[in-house]
């Protein structure tokens, strides 16, 4: 039937968009590092009495900025547009985000029960270098000093 109404509408049928895998890993890696570090946030209910909590997170993960903080368990990055789901005890929150300048991040949120609002982030410091990258040889072949 969509074959035949593809044809009668003058429509090539819709295929999959496959990926490259290597092209798909750049893209993440990129994002991951665009968003690296600790952020100031604010979350702004519209239907709980619009009602503020502030407080700092750390992306993409504890691990990666090598600080404490809370971080959500997954983070999707399209250009500018991210994708935050954070876990907890009996729900979760979705945020919906817009990077700009790599340094602020703003959109919105929903709960599993609910609630919507706003949010924002300021970030207030990048991640720092791993000792890894510190003492890779540079451009002239020499080891970076921590």
């Amino acid at each position: 039937m969509a074959m035949a109404l593809g044809s009668l509408l003058g429509f090539a049928p819709a295929e999959a968009l496959e990926l490259d895998p290597v092209a798909e890993a750049k893209r993440i890696e990129t994002g991951v590092v665009r968003l690296c570090g600790v952020w100031d946030w604010t979350v702004h209910s519209h239907t709980l009495h619009h009602r503020e909590a502030k407080s700092k997170i750390v992306l993409p993960s504890a691990e990666s900025a090598g600080v404490e903080g809370s971080s959500p368990a997954e983070i999707r990055i399209y250009g500018d547009a991210v994708y935050l789901r954070w876990s907890y005890p009996g729900g979760y929150q979705e945020d919906s985000l817009l990077l700009n300048d790599n340094k602020r991040l703003e959109g919105t949120f929903r709960t599993s029960t609910g609630a919507v609002g706003a949010v924002n982030g300021k970030r207030i410091s990048s991640c720092r270098q791993t000792k890894t990258e510190a003492t890779k040889p540079d451009a002239a072949g020499t080891e970076a000093k921590p």
